[in-house]
């Protein structure tokens, strides 16, 4: 080889090098700059009991939250969704978010009715004729007010979403009148409000953690239970339950809670992303328990479900005509009565 021709291969072998240099140095500064980006995002987790499906409208109304977190923070705040219980089940969840070790949540009303009394005011029986009644009334003074509340129990209540209305699945009896109520063992979730209800209804509440309750309806030790439509479709219900009887007995609000310790925290712009993303989440949630009811029903009473749409509504509110009554002491403050007026003036 020449000494020409040995200049050239230095050359070759220098430039090299100095190109592995410069790519390794790149490599360098984006795993630093990913790293500091990392170390700047804060990242939180939102639970729920669930299983994280497309139509479930727990996941629904935890993804459209975190994903709108994400987009408002420009990618600064970042919610990781963590469904089936895999943070704990509803009443695990809250206590969590009092003493801090759970971020969020998406609650059930009826649950959260445990903890903040005013909630209650949601689970009175028949109240809602329809979504939008509900809607407006959870939208009004008198539904934010309600979401003022958990401050006081040290967990910051963000949005109202919705879970739909909760109607009676039963294994192996149509449900059309009180009547048809006598003897049945209900499942139900474990808030007293909803136990006081089936009492006063003739049935054998049966307090159950929704980890139970399939085992729980294949094994008899239930006849039956309340849940909304999409919950019903997601869990594959039709498979072991003959009747979905159309009672749309309780109204069934969800929530996005935080812990108010971690709330308290966060910046006056990271608390206004988190406040919005939950109110259009909240909104998203509602439109797409409307759009997917009707096909739900549909297609499980084509998968061989009965669909009772018989019900003598008039009938069950008959016999809980003092109930709301009953109940005002314990929900407290004006609530009962600033509801009825609302809903009896039209002015929600």
């Amino acid at each position: 080889m020449t000494k020409r021709q040995e200049g050239g291969e230095n050359v070759k072998k220098k430039t090299a090098g100095a190109l592995c240099l410069l790519a390794a140095a790149a490599v360098l500064m984006t795993a630093c700059s990913k790293s500091r980006e990392e170390e700047t995002q804060k990242v939180f987790q939102i639970g729920f009991t669930t299983a994280a499906v497309e139509n479930d409208p727990y996941y629904i109304f935890a993804k459209s939250f975190s994903d709108l977190v994400e987009e408002k923070s420009e990618g600064k705040m970042r919610i990781d969704v963590m469904g089936g219980g895999q943070l704990g089940q509803e009443g695990e969840m809250f206590t969590g978010m009092q003493i801090g070790t759970t971020d969020m949540a998406v609650m059930t009303n009826a649950y959260a009715s445990g903890y903040v009394p005013a909630s209650g005011l949601f689970d009175l029986p028949f109240i809602f004729k329809d979504s939008e009644t509900a809607a407006r009334i959870l939208d009004s003074e008198i539904g934010q007010s309600v979401l003022e509340e958990y401050d006081r129990y040290g967990v910051k209540a963000l949005a109202w979403g919705e879970g739909g209305f909760r109607h009676l699945v039963t294994k192996n009896k149509a449900v059309r009148k009180p009547e048809d109520f006598k003897g049945l063992k209900i499942r139900c979730m474990e808030t007293e409000s909803y136990i006081a209800t089936y009492a006063a209804l003739g049935t054998n509440a049966v307090p159950m953690a929704w980890s139970e309750t399939i085992t729980g309806l294949q094994q008899g030790t239930i006849d039956g239970l309340d849940i909304p439509i999409s919950v019903i479709y997601t869990n594959g219900f039709p498979d072991i339950a003959k009747y979905l009887n159309m009672t749309g007995h309780f109204y069934s609000p969800l929530l996005i809670c935080t812990s108010k310790d971690l709330y308290d925290r966060l910046t006056p712009e990271e608390q206004r992303i988190l406040k919005e993303a939950a109110v259009e989440a909240g909104i998203k949630s509602r439109e797409n328990n409307a759009r997917l009811e009707s096909v739900m029903l549909k297609e499980m009473e084509e998968a061989g479900m009965t669909i009772v749409r018989d019900v003598e509504v008039e009938k069950f509110q008959q016999i809980l005509g003092s109930f709301y009554t009953d109940r005002a002491e314990k929900i407290g403050g004006t609530y009962v009565a600033d509801l009825l007026s609302a809903l009896e003036e039209g002015t929600e």
